[in-house]
């Protein structure tokens, strides 16, 4: 996504919703968590999602990453907008690609709506183990393919009719290349994280990853 108009589109307010409901899942499965170290948020997009949990946590920092220059350049107007340049922090990379980021491991790691760009869905969940800190609180959440292109369109049609074309376009694509439960469930206990992380339904069009790591899972 590195057309500057697909940035400001997903920079703008139609998906206020979808971050929001990231927003509360976070509060729902970690509810004794207040992150004072720094947040990993792997495919971040324009980083609407980690300013919000900059201004509700002001004791963290967050490392924000996405393979797009548009969606960075979006994230750090965001940033400097909000006043949260010094602990929101960018940098462009895409993975399995090494990451020259400041830190190696994180206590917490989040994902939204990244996996099903991914050509081989495997390569976040081992990300999440190269760059976590043992026992580190995840947070992964996608969309789920509708068992056809009419229901997709459906979706499409319900969480978003009033917005642009382009957008919608986008969320349809989105759906065909999403996983199933059961592909995220395979997926899941083919990284030897389906003992340590929970998978639930997020809402009727989206799924959640979530839970601590255990100190042994990279080891298994």
């Amino acid at each position: 996504m590195n057309d500057p108009r697909q940035a400001a589109a997903y920079a703008g307010s139609a998906l206020d919703d979808a971050y929001w409901l990231f927003m509360r899942l976070f509060g729902k499965y970690f509810p004794d968590l207040a992150p004072e170290g720094t947040i990993l948020d792997l495919g971040c997009g324009p980083a609407a999602i980690p300013l919000r949990l900059a201004t509700l946590f002001s004791n963290c920092r967050v490392h924000c990453v996405d393979g797009s220059a548009a969606m960075l350049a979006q994230g750090r107007l965001a940033a400097r907008r909000q006043d949260l340049s010094d602990r929101v922090l960018f940098f462009q990379g895409t993975l399995p690609e090494y990451l020259n980021l400041p830190q190696q491991r994180y206590p917490v790691i989040i994902s939204n709506s990244f996996l099903h760009h991914l050509a081989d869905p495997m390569v976040l969940w081992h990300a999440l183990l190269h760059y976590s800190l043992p026992t580190a609180a995840i947070l992964v959440v996608d969309l789920l393919r509708p068992a056809s292109d009419e229901q997709a369109m459906r979706v499409v049609d319900s969480y978003l009719p009033d917005t642009p074309p382009l957008l919608r376009e986008d969320m349809l694509l989105s759906l065909r290349a999403a996983f199933t439960l059961e592909e995220v469930k395979a997926q899941l206990a083919a990284a030897n994280l389906n003992e340590t992380l929970s998978l639930a339904m997020a809402s009727p069009v989206q799924f959640a990853v979530y839970g601590r790591l255990a100190e042994t899972t990279e080891e298994k």
